[in-house]
């Protein structure tokens, strides 16, 4: 079934020079999608629900990291070819021949969805949609299986739901994320309104 899930949808890569150019760019925007909400989160709102957004943020880059260092671990102990390498199939974005399973593209999109659901924040369904349609142009364009970006959603949940769940653990290190914060942007006056110790003060 993964191969033929795989097959259904690659096959339409090829045939619609905008929807080939569509999957393109949001398969490759990924990285700075992620950077750009993780910004916005932390930059977009003064008072308590600044601080709860900017927790949110850090909760984002914990759980992304420790599923890229999970990946990571996965691809030392099992290698799975991906499609172009092992079938003739629709490739149209350049990449390495390394493992396929899981998607680190997915792991990122995933890891913003469940952050912001598991938090209750209004964007958790739009990021959800996001992370679906991410996952669905790496299958597109040639360069993972289904099962991929269905094991990245699965351990990018398992991790949220870690680092949620550990949260009280991990304050130390979000404490010193702020501070260091705070020594940075108070010389900024754009940024200064931002910074942790400002917001709490406003909250």
């Amino acid at each position: 079934m993964n191969e033929e899930i795989f097959r259904w949808i690659n096959g339409w890569a090829g045939h619609f020079h905008f929807l080939d150019i569509f999957m393109i760019v949001l398969t490759n925007s990924v990285p700075y999608i992620t950077v750009a909400m993780i910004l916005f989160l932390w930059f977009n709102r003064k008072g308590e629900e600044g601080i709860e957004r900017q927790y949110t943020a850090l909760y984002i880059v914990f759980s992304a990291l420790l599923a890229l260092l999970i990946n990571e671990g996965i691809h030392l102990v099992y290698y799975h070819p991906r499609p172009f390498v092992a079938h003739h199939v629709h490739q149209l974005i350049p990449h390495s021949a390394d493992s396929s399973f899981v998607s680190d593209h997915a792991i990122l999109a995933f890891s913003i969805a469940w952050i912001l659901l598991f938090r209750r924040d209004k964007w958790g369904y739009p990021a959800l949609g996001w992370a679906i349609v991410v996952s669905i142009s790496r299958i597109f364009v040639g360069v993972h299986y289904p099962a991929d970006v269905v094991g990245s959603m699965v351990l990018s949940c398992g991790t949220s739901g870690l680092v949620l769940s550990l949260s009280k653990r991990f304050d130390f290190l979000a404490q010193m994320i702020f501070r260091l914060d705070d020594t940075v942007t108070k010389h900024i006056p754009l940024l200064s309104k931002y910074r942790h110790e400002s917001l709490h003060k406003k909250g």
